[in-house]
């Protein structure tokens, strides 16, 4: 009998034990995320000219020679691949159902909803991006046009 109130407090301690672990997994992909985002941000944070790309270049307000469009397509690209995570780590139940929803679809609408990005997005899901994240994101967009 002890030893069975022993085995059963040790598949409680486990129990806990790898919930915890989970829990610790779970925030190290929320800090990875963060991270990825954080070096998005930044760059158009301190870099004026990278802003200065980011808000006429994707408006269509200033004409871009191919290396600002170069630049542009590859801040959209990083913009995605993020945003893929997000998608990707919601798929696998990491994140909270809805997280791809709240976090990134406000701001892929006020990407893909300007000329320049509109443009990149209907050529770059095709390379790239894996069907399930582009059928989401296209529904997303579509649901909040």
């Amino acid at each position: 009998m002890v030893a069975s109130v022993g085995v059963i407090l040790s598949l409680i301690f486990v129990g806990l034990q790898i919930r915890q672990n989970t829990g610790a997994l779970q925030r190290n992909e929320h800090n990875s995320t963060m991270a990825q985002w954080t070096v998005i941000r930044m760059a158009i944070a301190k870099n004026r000219d990278i802003a200065e790309l980011m808000t006429a270049g994707l408006h269509g307000e200033s004409a871009l020679d191919a290396a600002d469009q170069l630049r542009l397509e590859q801040m959209l690209q990083e913009n995605l691949w993020a945003s893929f995570h997000i998608w990707e780590r919601t798929q696998r139940g990491i994140f909270p159902k809805g997280t791809f929803e709240l976090a990134v679809g406000p701001h892929l609408i006020g990407l893909l909803r300007t000329v320049r990005g509109e443009a990149w997005w209907r050529s770059a899901k095709h390379a790239g991006f894996i069907p399930g994240f582009v059928a989401d994101v296209d529904a997303w967009l579509a649901k909040n046009s």
